[in-house]
């Protein structure tokens, strides 16, 4: 019995204050971190300099706002890959093969449509150009503005090479390209003037974040052979023709 007295067997603690002993650790640890990102992101809202390019100004607190940022800013928008080549086709003196070409990346040409929309068209039913007639999207007639800037780009193409032949042949060094003359192409000043200021605000806006590598020597690019993320233009087009409220096909000149 007396060893028994000398030797009491410990008690353990009660469960409750060991319940309670946790709940005030995972309290404490809790408001810590909540009070920590508070800080943090407290002090990143404050910070309304943005630079215009791709993230702010680095500061030394963790930053998570930024991470943010440059996610969505530098992740380029679609899901098609590719490599951009020179088209020699849509950069030359236009002809009737590369005024084909233009064509055939515009809503409505018989080459790329699907069955649906070829049936349409033996229907004399709208195809093409991108105009659009949508009861949610497009109550009104609208036109997607992608197309309006293929317009224009062609345009400022047509202009140029105008202006280059109008030059040679008042110094005598070729004959006027009839087909040339003839393309129907709005090149009025004021037209061309408005395509260059409408597709700086086109690019400001889509602001394409791909990334293209500088040639070691040069220190240039020229963006060829470089990999890409693009939206889907097909899928575009296709929408467009089954939106279509024009039976015009066919680059708008």
């Amino acid at each position: 019995m007396g060893s028994e007295h000398s030797n009491p067997i410990p008690r353990k603690p009660s469960p409750v204050y060991t319940r309670t002993g946790a709940v005030l650790v995972q309290v404490i640890v809790t408001f810590t971190i909540a009070l920590t990102l508070g800080l943090i992101i407290g002090q990143r809202l404050s910070v309304n300099k943005w630079d215009g390019f791709i993230r702010e100004k680095p500061i030394p607190l963790p930053q998570i706002k930024d991470i943010l940022r440059t996610f969505v800013l530098t992740v380029p928008q679609g899901t098609i890959k590719t490599v951009w080549e020179h088209n020699l086709t849509f950069s030359q003196r236009p002809t009737s093969e590369s005024e084909a070409a233009w064509n055939s990346i515009i809503p409505g040409n018989p080459t790329h449509t699907s069955s649906r929309v070829k049936k349409r068209t033996n229907h004399g039913e709208p195809v093409g150009r991108g105009f659009i007639h949508h009861p949610e999207l497009a109550p009104f007639i609208s036109n997607i503005a992608v197309f309006h800037q293929l317009h224009c780009l062609h345009a400022i193409l047509v202009a140029y090479y105008v202006a280059v032949e109008d030059s040679d042949v008042a110094k005598g060094a070729q004959r006027p390209d009839e087909y040339l003359q003839q393309t129907g192409t709005r090149m009025a000043p004021s037209h061309i003037r408005h395509c260059f200021d409408y597709l700086r605000q086109t690019l400001m806006c889509a602001a394409d974040t791909n990334l293209e590598v500088l040639d070691p020597e040069t220190h240039t690019t020229s963006g060829w052979g470089q990999s890409r993320r693009c939206r889907d233009y097909n899928e575009v087009v296709m929408w467009a023709e089954k939106w279509a409220n024009s039976t015009d096909t066919g680059i708008v000149t």
